[in-house]
């Protein structure tokens, strides 16, 4: 959660950017900066992760979300609420599949399609 000593930077127009999320990989930063992006909050990633391999830890692992400072409590309420959804809908004794929507029904007896569309 960011506070008064949360992470800032400036983007190259002025506009103040306040760090309110840092994950591990690329997909999962993309997949945050698309949950904000589609409602309404342009968000910026900065990778500061260092790569190279086998050396992942503290601030050489991180890939940063940022948004405007104006932006700030909104997306923070917005990842709260996602995060809320998530833990109430998911149960360690099930296997639950969870997405932005809320849980997906999976249907067992379905045939999976391959890529060209033919059913298996």
């Amino acid at each position: 959660m960011p506070d008064d000593t949360a992470n800032t930077i400036t983007a190259e127009d002025g506009t103040t950017l306040v760090e309110i999320a840092s994950v591990g990989t690329e997909d999962e930063a993309n997949l945050l900066r698309g949950f904000l992006e589609a409602e309404g909050i342009p968000a910026q990633i900065e990778d500061v992760k260092f790569h190279m391999e086998p050396i992942n830890f503290g601030t050489m692992g991180e890939i940063r979300i940022f948004v405007t400072a104006e932006d700030e409590p909104r997306a923070m309420q917005l990842l709260r609420e996602r995060e809320r959804e998530y833990e109430d809908h998911i149960d360690d004794d099930d296997d639950t599949l969870v997405t932005d929507e809320g849980v997906a029904e999976i249907d067992e007896n379905a045939q999976a399609e391959s890529d060209d569309g033919a059913t298996s």
